[in-house]
């Protein structure tokens, strides 16, 4: 019901501006009633599809209480057929492979690059200030 009385607001609105719209421009009264009746139909067509689209792919729940959302999001997300609880045999060692340390070496001092500042620069070519980047 929520999309429909969206759909109808929006064309209300849609309808009322196009009429205001011819009003103000010298069109005829019967011009400005008709393009604003086309207005009223194209913007609450357009409106409900929109809403409708979006309600289908679950992207957006207009008509439904909390409890009927999370229900849908559960059913949806995790079906208890679809999981293969036994997937990860036992005997593998896939873990142990993986928890094996490898060439892992911590961070030393001496390794890092530090950055200079051009003052630092300047000193360490013999005074001589290098030009800031533009």
């Amino acid at each position: 019901m929520f999309k429909l009385g969206m759909a109808i607001v929006f064309a209300v609105i849609a309808a009322l501006v196009i009429f205001l719209t011819g009003l103000f421009s010298d069109a005829r009264l019967l011009t400005a009633f008709l393009r604003s009746l086309v207005g009223f139909v194209c913007a609450g067509a357009f409106t409900y599809l929109v809403t409708f689209i979006l309600e289908a792919k679950g992207w957006a729940a207009f008509d439904k209480f909390p409890d009927e959302r999370m229900t849908d999001m559960q059913n949806v997300l995790y079906g208890a057929d679809d999981i293969d609880f036994d997937a990860d045999a036992p005997g593998d060692d896939t873990e142990k492979e993986f928890a094996e340390p490898t060439n892992f070496r911590p961070l030393a001092e001496e390794e890092l690059v530090h950055m200079r500042t051009p003052e630092e620069e300047a000193d360490a070519q013999g005074g001589e200030e290098t030009p800031a980047p533009a």
